[in-house]
């Protein structure tokens, strides 16, 4: 069994480059705090922004980057490699007790704490919209499990991904995960086209998760389409799943009969970052494509792949069943692979279990709403009561700003209380009218938010006129 990964101390935050690529929109900086979580183009800074390449890569440096793994690991860790992605033997597994769980998940919320605020929004948003939800032990676990119970990296994939997830799906999805009614109609076709696939049974030999994604068979009308299927999917693949969580999952990535076109290097670069974004760690990964001109963007992805994952990538160059007779060779047989013969996606399968997760989410969410003593978490146009930054900034108090300052002229010429109280009431019937609520945390805040009464929410916005016209 493998020991967990040091964790690292208080005073030595880092985080994770890029070192193929650098993206300008990722480093940039307003030099202050952003006044706008929905607007601010640095803080809603894409994640998987279109990179700026310092040089363009040959097809060859992705295989070199891969040598000099392997080059770099001791004649044992090789073995260990080699074990794994055959499926012969996971020295990756780490013996999990009640005891270090509880360590490594405080140990990660600490070491989270003193990250630098800039390089953490998307993580402050969300924990301030529900820390239930940023500390909830089974989302925080696939994380650790992801990175091998190494804090820092747990801490940066963590982050990352909920970049990610704001990018994607915006902030009202923030505090919750992503479900069948959070996707737009192109977005749910791309699922049901079943080119990313997973389900109990596809395994390989060793009993690991397999995930096969099915590009040469992708349809869909934008990238962000397709981004925001493979987040639901691989969300849903990971969650409640110990084995693919503690032992890694084997992924291909079927590119037989893809184009050239569809699988540039900015989209290698953006699925990339997506994947190393996400709370699962590749056992192995496999591509399989027939395509020479797709040799430069597969090396891109050799590039930017974490080192654990460029030491366990294969390609496998050939037609479709060519392929698949070499993946036999690392416990992967054709009789579970949802891809035909000809290279047609088998769907009937994936079906079934999408069919069951999309009822399974509609009757936790129909729970939810049933439950109006509690919201769980904040929209977007809602006005929070609170103090500090994160409250200032949040999107709907910031909405009330900007009707405050329209009407601030107004109220400071007003000579009677009621003149000024009739102003009040109009920015509140006007955040009202758009949906808007004014809430505040329960006395338990991991128990939510509830309304305040308009004669509390009238008291608020008036004492925000006094000190914006002081």
């Amino acid at each position: 069994m493998k020991r967990p990964a040091a964790t690292i101390s208080d005073n030595e935050v880092t985080t994770n480059t890029q070192d193929a690529y650098v993206s300008e929109s990722d480093n940039s900086t307003c030099g202050q705090q952003p006044q706008c979580f929905a607007k601010c183009s640095v803080w809603n800074r894409n994640f998987i922004a279109v990179p700026q390449p310092r040089k363009k890569p040959s097809p060859t440096e992705g295989e070199r980057a891969v040598v000099e793994g392997l080059n770099a690991l001791s004649i044992k860790e090789r073995e260990d490699v080699y074990e794994e992605i055959h499926g012969i033997h996971n020295a990756n597994t780490i013996e999990e007790t009640p005891e270090m769980i509880s360590r490594a998940v405080d140990d990660l919320q600490k070491y989270i704490s003193k990250m630098n605020r800039h390089q953490k929004q998307a993580y402050e948003l969300t924990r301030l919209m529900s820390p239930r939800f940023v500390q909830d032990r089974a989302f925080l676990l696939m994380f650790l499990r992801a990175d091998l119970f190494d804090v820092a990296k747990a801490a940066n994939r963590l982050v990352n991904n909920l970049e990610l997830k704001l990018e994607l799906f915006g902030v009202d999805r923030m505090a919750k995960h992503i479900t069948w009614e959070d996707m737009d109609e192109d977005d749910r076709a791309a699922v049901l086209n079943c080119s990313s696939q997973y389900y109990p049974e596809l395994k390989d030999n060793a009993g690991r998760t397999v995930w096969v994604a099915a590009m040469g068979k992708d349809e869909y009308k934008t990238d962000n389409n397709h981004f925001r299927c493979s987040y639901y999917t691989v969300m849903g693949m990971m969650m409640g799943n110990d084995n693919a969580q503690t032992r890694g999952i084997v992924g291909i990535a079927h590119m037989v009969g893809l184009s050239e076109k569809k699988f540039n290097n900015t989209v290698a670069f953006r699925s990339m970052k997506l994947i190393e974004a996400m709370p699962f760690r590749y056992a192995a990964l496999h591509i399989c494509y027939d395509n020479p001109n797709l040799k430069g963007p597969i090396g891109v992805v050799q590039l930017l792949a974490s080192a654990q994952t460029r030491v366990r990538f294969r390609a496998h160059f050939g037609t479709h069943v060519e392929c698949q007779y070499e993946l036999m060779a690392f416990g992967l047989n054709q009789d579970i692979f949802p891809i035909d013969p000809v290279g047609n996606v088998k769907p009937a399968r994936y079906m079934e279990i999408l069919r069951d997760r999309i009822q399974t989410e509609a009757e936790i969410e129909q729970a939810r709403r049933n439950d109006s003593s509690r919201i769980e978490y904040p929209r977007s146009n809602d006005v929070l009561f609170g103090r500090g930054r994160s409250y200032n900034d949040f999107n709907g108090n910031i909405l009330m700003y900007a009707h405050i300052d329209r009407y601030k002229g107004r109220y400071q010429q007003a000579t009677s209380r009621d003149e000024k109280t009739l102003i009040a009431e109009t920015v509140l019937l006007t955040i009202k009218e758009s949906g808007g609520r004014f809430l505040k945390r329960s006395k338990d805040p991991m128990d939510g938010w509830v309304t305040v009464t308009d004669t509390v929410a009238r008291e608020k916005i008036s004492h925000c006129f006094r000190t914006r016209l002081k």
